[in-house]
């Protein structure tokens, strides 16, 4: 071969090289700087290219159809990065490929791994500092016509009249739709996306120890704009957050694409091998124990907080087992339901190591002269609380939301879930008593969650409950019951009433929203019913 040959060929492997995302020989190639897009494809249907200026997903292909909606990148943290430092590395003479997107100015490093005979995109996102918006997520974009089913309530194409913000629509039939109502709590959360004939595109969120919030939160996951299938992995949002950002490494999670069926969750420990930080089990933990109460039938959890993650486990037969637990100092909770019980307890997990744990607590008692709803943390049972989760509260399949009186005889499927200042506030309630307690009564009324400082008063006969007895809550700064969610901070509320307020027969609680805020109709003050129970004092 002449010089030229050989001239010409070494810049065509090189070429060729760059192209891949990296060289062509060994195991565990250096990193090597990807002057140009970056390309791979896994050889049995998936196929990507990751722009080698700002590391956005460019193309994403399944068995060699474009999956991108046009005008969109196919994947991005957040809405892409202007710039970054895109850098590959290969593995196993090029059977598997890692790509870091580095991100100086906003502290930021993706990671994509792919690898042969696999169609998934697996993914970390590394957040060393704190983010402005002060959002994590990594987003799909892909194309509705290949798409086409994916969560109603959050199908917001062909919903034209703008019902809040700009996130929540609704039709000519008053049905609303938002990228809200599609959303999965953390603790049962399963893969998820959309599909069409022949194509399929879901998250596997796999790893979620260092997202906020705790085992019962859910944020937006799936959204068809009608422009694009929005498929989404929050690692954090300031929607009805109640924790701050954790630093760190978030994930590994998946895109995964199929012929349409969803795909099963799996381990991605093997990632340890590949994603810088990333710790292998090994490296982990655990955390064990015995959990006891009174937690009138509902579902037992144990959950675990700190500045290195969050972790959970159920409790079957009275014992918990918590696993794949980074080192470090966490807060253990014990939850009835969504509803926080007992007090909390500190432990220390070390690498290769189980701790144990004695948790206890029980459900408040249930009123013994009246109740409605049940002690767990949700508005389960009011009115409205099987909709709220994918229907904005002005949607015309709700339930009114106000009444001229209730009563307590006719149980709390008759009662609202939630009172708006501007919209139904004040309630009437109704009940009976058989004779008045010498005492007085004791009222509590749990609430899951309040937005714009609303909470609880009363009044009844010559009663006015006081100023402190309604505190102000703490504020989220987030739409809460809206967006298709109760979560937030659970409080108790607690009204003496005395006798002389009281009488035989029927009586009539006046409750109502107080707040040194306003606003119109349902982002009014409000707050959510968890329970009342009354008792004599």
């Amino acid at each position: 071969m002449s010089r030229k040959s050989r001239k010409a060929l070494a810049v065509g492997l090189a070429s060729t090289a760059v192209l891949a995302g990296a060289g062509l020989l060994g195991v565990g190639q250096p990193w090597a700087n990807a002057a140009a897009n970056v390309s791979f494809d896994t050889g049995t249907g998936l196929a990507f290219t990751i722009n080698g200026d700002n590391g956005n997903m460019t193309s994403l292909k399944h068995n060699g159809t474009e999956m991108t909606a046009s005008g969109f990148a196919a994947g991005q943290f957040e809405s892409g990065f202007s710039t970054a430092t895109v850098t590959s590395k290969t593995f196993n003479s090029g059977a598997s490929i890692l790509v870091s997107v580095a991100s100086a100015s906003t502290g930021v490093t993706q990671y994509y791994f792919a690898r042969k005979n696999d169609n998934t995109v697996y993914m970390a996102t590394n957040i060393s500092k704190a983010l402005n918006p002060g959002e994590a997520r990594f987003i799909a974009r892909l194309k509705p016509s290949l798409l086409t089913t994916s969560p109603a309530g959050a199908k917001t194409s062909g919903f034209t009249t703008t019902v809040e913000g700009s996130d929540v629509f609704s039709n000519s039939a008053g049905r609303t739709a938002s990228k809200f109502y599609s959303s999965q709590r953390l603790i049962a959360q399963q893969p998820f996306g959309a599909s069409g004939t022949g194509h399929g595109a879901f998250i596997l969120p796999a790893y979620t120890d260092m997202t906020s919030g705790g085992p019962f939160f859910r944020d937006i996951e799936v959204n068809d704009t009608g422009s694009a299938v929005n498929i989404t992995h929050y690692m954090f949002s300031g929607h009805q957050q109640t924790e701050a950002l954790r630093l760190g490494l978030h994930g590994p999670y998946a895109l995964s694409l199929t012929n349409g069926e969803a795909p099963t969750a799996r381990s991605m420990d093997f990632l340890a091998s590949f994603i810088p930080g990333m710790l292998s089990n090994a490296q982990r933990g655990g955390v064990s124990g015995t959990a006891s109460g009174t937690w009138n039938g509902l579902k037992a959890t144990v959950a675990l907080a700190g500045p290195n993650g969050q972790y959970w486990g159920q409790v079957k037969s009275g014992q918990f087992v918590i696993g794949h637990v980074k080192p470090g100092t966490y807060t253990a909770t014990l939850y009835a339901g969504e509803l926080a019980v007992g007090a909390t307890k500190s432990i220390t997990v070390t690498a290769g190591a189980t701790g144990t744990l004695a948790m206890t607590g029980n459900v408040p008692a249930a009123g013994t002269l009246f109740q409605l709803g049940t002690f767990d943390g949700t508005p389960a049972g009011f009115l409205n609380a099987d909709k709220i989760e994918t229907m904005h509260p002005s949607d015309s399949r709700m339930s009114a939301w106000k009444a001229s009186s209730y009563s307590v005889a006719n149980g709390a499927s008759k009662f609202p879930m939630a009172e708006f200042k501007s919209v139904n506030s004040p309630a009437a309630l109704n009940f009976t008593l058989s004779s008045v307690p010498a005492n007085g009564v004791k009222l509590r009324i749990a609430t899951t969650s309040t937005f714009a400082g609303g909470r609880p008063a009363v009044a009844i006969g010559s009663y006015t409950s006081p100023a402190s007895a309604s505190p102000t809550p703490v504020n989220l700064n987030s739409r809460n019951v809206t967006r298709g969610t109760w979560r937030g901070i659970n409080t108790t509320y607690t009204y003496s009433i005395p006798a002389s307020a009281l009488k035989i027969g029927t009586n009539t609680l006046s409750i109502s929203v107080v707040s040194g805020s306003s606003g119109e109709t349902f982002l009014s003050p409000n707050f959510i019913f968890d329970a009342l129970a009354l008792d004599p004092a």
